[in-house]
Order: C-alpha cells, then sequence, then structure tokens
C-alpha cells in the first residue's frame, strides 16, 4: 500500500477541487457580499439618525427665536427689537454644528385669531401685531446653507435641506403650568446681601411667597410644582392649583450639599410634561434658581435643550455674587426664555414677581 492516499476521481472538480473547497470559495463570496450589504445599511442609518437631530436641533432654535421675539413684542411692542431678540435666540442654538443665522425675511409679524373651527390661524403682516413667525430652514438659500451627510454620496445625494417654523402668540390670558426649581445647596445657608437681614435660604422663602402672591393677581389659570435640588434633586410638588400646598412644602427643606443644576431640570421637565394634571393646552414654564456654581452632574445646557424640544421656557434667576451667570443665561437662551441677576434678597423677591409678568400671555400657535 502507498503512504499516500488519493481520492477518487469523481470527488475533484475539474481544478482538482473537493466539494468542501468548492462550498469554502462560495461562502467567502457570499461573505463579501453580506458585508457590503452590512456597510450600507450602517451607513444609510447613520445618515438617517443624523438627519432626525438636525431636525430636532433646527426645531429648538426655531422655537426659541420665536420664544424670544415674542417676548419681547409683548414687553416693548417693537418690532426692530422683537427682530433682534428672536435672531440673538436663534444663534445661541447650533444645528449641524453651526448656529443657526436668521434672515429679516425668516421673521415674519402678524396677527393670530380664533377661527370658528376653534383653532387660531396667522395673518402675516396683519395689523395689530400680536404674534411673531420664526422660518427656521436649513436650505440651499438660507443664510447657514444646507446640511452635508456623512455617506449621502453613495445613495445619490449629498445633502438635505430641513425647515421649519413656529409661531408665538401674545394673548389677553392663558393657562401656564410652572415649575419652580430652587437651589438647596449648602451654601444657600449663608447669609445674603440687603437690607433684610436673612440667609439665602431664607430669602428665597420669602421671594417664593412673593411669587405665589403675584400668580394670584392673574386672570390666568396656573398650576404650580415645585423640585428642589442639591447632589440631586427631588420632585417635592407635583403640579397642583392649591399654592399654598408648595410653600409649605418648601418651608420643610433643608439645604445641604453640592449643586446639580441639570438633575433639577430633568425633574423640572419631568414635572411640567408627565404630571397628572399636566395640561397639553397650557404655556409650560420651567424658573430655575441657583445662588453658586453648577459643581456636579452632566452640563445643565443639554437637559435644558431636552426641556426645549418639549416646548417648556426656562426662566432662570442667579442670586448673589457667587453665581454663575454664564451659564445660567445660557440654559435660559436655549429655550428663548430669560435670565435675571439678583444681587440681593429684595432683588430676588422682585424678580420672582417679575417672571410672572414677562411669561405672562405667550402661547405657541404652530
Amino acid at each position: 500500500m502507498s503512504g499516500k492516499s488519493r481520492l477518487p476521481r469523481h470527488w475533484l472538480d475539474r481544478r482538482g477541487r473537493t466539494p468542501r473547497a468548492r462550498r469554502r470559495g462560495v461562502m467567502v463570496i457570499l461573505m463579501l457580499f453580506l458585508l457590503v450589504g452590512l456597510l450600507a445599511a450602517a451607513a444609510f442609518s447613520v445618515d438617517v439618525a443624523y438627519m432626525q437631530l438636525v431636525r430636532t436641533e433646527l426645531r429648538r432654535a426655531t422655537d426659541a427665536g420665536a420664544r424670544a421675539g415674542g417676548e419681547a413684542l409683548s414687553r416693548t411692542e417693537n418690532i426692530d427689537i422683537a427682530r433682534a431678540a428672536a435672531k440673538q435666540a436663534a444663534a445661541r442654538n447650533t444645528v449641524a454644528g453651526q448656529a443657526l443665522v436668521l434672515n429679516d425675511a425668516d421673521i415674519v409679524f402678524g396677527n393670530s385669531a380664533q377661527g370658528r373651527d376653534g383653532k387660531w390661524h396667522f395673518t402675516a403682516a396683519a395689523e395689530p401685531f400680536n404674534s411673531v413667525q420664526v422660518d427656521g430652514d436649513r436650505t440651499a438659500n438660507s443664510a447657514s446653507g444646507n446640511v452635508a451627510l456623512f455617506f449621502g454620496r453613495a445613495f445619490g445625494t449629498n445633502s438635505f435641506a430641513p425647515s421649519m417654523s413656529a409661531i408665538v402668540m401674545q394673548g389677553e390670558s392663558s393657562k401656564r403650568d410652572f415649575a419652580v426649581v430652587v437651589d438647596r445647596s449648602g451654601s444657600m445657608t449663608e447669609r445674603t446681601a440687603g437690607r433684610r437681614s436673612a440667609t439665602r435660604w431664607e430669602a428665597l422663602l420669602d421671594a417664593f411667597g412673593g411669587f405665589l402672591a403675584a400668580l394670584a393677581d392673574t386672570k390666568d389659570e396656573e398650576e404650580v410644582g415645585l423640585v428642589s435640588y442639591s447632589s440631586s434633586s427631588t420632585i417635592d410638588e407635583y403640579l397642583t392649583d392649591r399654592h399654598n400646598d408648595p410653600t409649605e412644602t418648601l418651608r420643610r427643606l433643608r439645604p445641604s450639599g453640592s449643586t446639580n443644576i441639570y438633575s433639577g431640570i430633568v425633574n423640572g421637565t419631568t414635572v411640567l410634561t408627565s404630571s397628572g394634571r399636566a395640561r397639553s393646552d397650557a404655556n409650560k414654564i420651567m424658573v430655575v434658581m441657583t445662588d453658586g456654581q453648577h459643581n456636579t452632574g452632566p452640563e445643565p445646557i443639554e437637559a435644558a435643550r431636552a426641556a426645549a424640544n418639549a416646548k417648556i421656557t426656562i426662566y432662570t434667576i442667579t442670586f448673589g455674587n457667587d453665581a454663575d451667570v454664564t451659564r445660567m443665561s445660557a440654559v435660559a437662551a436655549a429655550t428663548g426664555g430669560k435670565h435675571y441677576h439678583a444681587p440681593t434678597a429684595e432683588d430676588l423677591h422682585d424678580i420672582f414677581r417679575k417672571v410672572v409678568t414677562d411669561s405672562e400671555g405667550l402661547a405657541f400657535v404652530k
């Protein structure tokens, strides 16, 4: 017997390969086709996800511009000031890595009126002006241009051109849901400047009482919830029209710990969107107060952007010389809201009342 065995000739193909070798070659080709398909699907998924992200960013920036323009129009009745406010608010929000730039033509003033169908209808250039429409575009003809895709060329397109529109109306009265988010970190036990000799926490208790008293003087229908934060945050009161309840709750809290503004905003958003009494037809307003620097947890601006996506307007209040004015200004701007600084306890009291009037009567038409 020979030491070298031979396979029967009928087991071999014309090139002398066995069936196993033939199957291995076919599998390699099949795997290559599958790999190409998987890469194409992954590339397509990346671009689809990116497009959705950009649309969300554009919606947020457009809403912020409309809110700021509507607030300025309500406060000043000057369309030039309102137009500038809309541009500034929009530019503070990035879309596909670039600030959203609005042209004058993207900001339209007009009148909104309720039709027989019960819906509000906007008429451009109609007086008296009570509404601002902001058209946010990332199209080829817009100031910022269209949005480049990562892998679009493989599918026959290099870019896409999203557009959004938002209209904010100034009304005589409206429903408002408030989430008041307050700082209860350890620094709130320090003494405050001003005529009133009190700790910062005592000054906050007084200012919050003034805030609720100002709400009682309005014609609006308001619900109020309370969130407090230090190293983490707690929902201390869900939305209620019994305004004494949040006051009593706040008096029972005691300051301690670090300053996690991000967590406070997240729970404030929960109060305004997930409370049993949250109203779909009410304006959602968050008031965020701090006396210090954010020093634990994720960046607050990320929570503010998520709030803006839920059509929540954030008004921020910094209290005292140690507060982070720059960061809190950015948080308010991300939602089309407004920032206030209170150097003293008297200022804090006045500002809490001012938030009530500044946020009065603004509503989204679209």
